[in-house]
């Protein structure tokens, strides 16, 4: 469950973990943690069997020296188990790698990392089936492995912006820029980016694909109560032969803490497309509900439903037998179970 306040935005919560990680080294001037998550999960999909997996189960090392009263430099390396369904087999690979320097004058990391757009993301509160109207990620999956990431924090707001090296093309141009701050019980960030892969393959063949993305979201606190709504516009467009996506994207989503240690939340999500040049429309509607328990600091379950309608349009990428932006659903009911023990 992803968490959009203020106070998690855009620090990227580089000791998110801190509460229940392994000190390996700790003084007054450093600090380096061993840190993870062990997940596991239970998913039923309309239509297909039964599925236990690791639900992204994941271990790194995390470390940060203070240099001199105002500068830092700090580093994190992470891995993670992920299930291959093609091949039925899991893998452990590599998630982030990155370094940075802390000052007055901002945050700077350098490596693979998460994009600022997914620090930020939107009014989605869920575990598994959330997420289909925020559409940054189309291209990028969120990540970049040669990022250049900015962030400052000031009293009551926060800029952050990224910048993704092509690197020859080997990798994905990407540039993002969003801005945070609050205003008494309200918390809102506004943005965009845009994101190109000049080496997408499509039907077996090489492609220019652009996606260019802007949001705002806004977040109202009330008691125990949170409520969201994120507004996402995209052009996902093929530049070689003109046939362009335009996407509208409409989340509202909320929170309620029943207990101390739980909280309930749901959503619906609406995608809308048109494609002039391709002659066609699609809309995706999505709605979840579920709850978590927190057993204690490390360790939770949840479980969440979701409905999902509609059909969305992408570019299929036959190479590689995997898409971007192409999902349908035709009045499908899903469930999932998950559970988390944090170190």
């Amino acid at each position: 469950m992803k968490k959009t306040l203020l106070a998690v935005a855009i620090p990227a919560v580089f000791f998110a973990n801190s509460a229940s990680a392994v000190e390996i080294l700790k003084s007054d001037e450093a600090l380096v943690d061993f840190y993870g998550q062990l997940r596991t999960e239970v998913k039923k999909l309309d239509g297909k069997d039964v599925t236990l997996n690791a639900g992204s189960s994941r271990a790194g090392v995390q470390a940060q020296y203070a240099v001199t009263d105002s500068v830092d430099i700090f580093g994190k390396v992470e891995f993670g188990l992920n299930y291959n369904t093609a091949s039925e087999d899991y893998t452990m690979k590599n998630r982030l790698h990155f370094a940075g320097v802390d000052t007055d004058f901002g945050k700077f990391s350098f490596g693979r990392q998460w994009v600022v757009a997914d620090d930020i993301y939107g009014a989605d509160y869920s575990y598994f089936f959330g997420g289909t109207a925020l559409r940054y990620s189309t291209l990028s999956g969120a990540r970049h492995d040669s990022l250049i990431k900015y962030n400052y924090e000031g009293e009551n707001f926060i800029v952050a912006g990224n910048v993704g090296l092509a690197e020859d093309d080997t990798n994905q141009e990407l540039a993002e820029l969003y801005v945070a701050s609050s205003l008494g019980d309200f918390n809102f960030h506004i943005g965009g980016g845009v994101n190109r892969d000049k080496t997408f393959d499509v039907d077996g063949e090489t492609a220019d694909i652009e996606n260019t993305y802007y949001e705002g979201t806004v977040e109202y606190t009330f008691g125990p109560a949170l409520i969201g709504f994120t507004y996402y516009n995209a052009e996902l467009k093929n530049k070689g032969t003109g046939a362009t996506i335009d996407e509208d994207g409409f989340s509202l989503a909320g929170t309620y803490s029943w207990a101390d240690n739980a909280t309930a939340y749901a959503g619906y999500e609406y995608v809308e497309q048109e494609s002039k040049v391709l002659d066609t429309d699609g809309d995706g509607k999505v709605f979840y509900v579920g709850t978590d328990y927190h057993f204690n600091s490390w360790s939770r379950i949840y479980v969440e439903y979701a409905y999902a309608d509609g059909d969305t349009l992408g570019y299929t990428n036959k190479g590689s037998d995997s898409f971007v932006g192409v999902a349908s659903a035709d009045g499908e009911s899903s469930f999932a179970v998950g559970a988390r023990v944090y170190w």
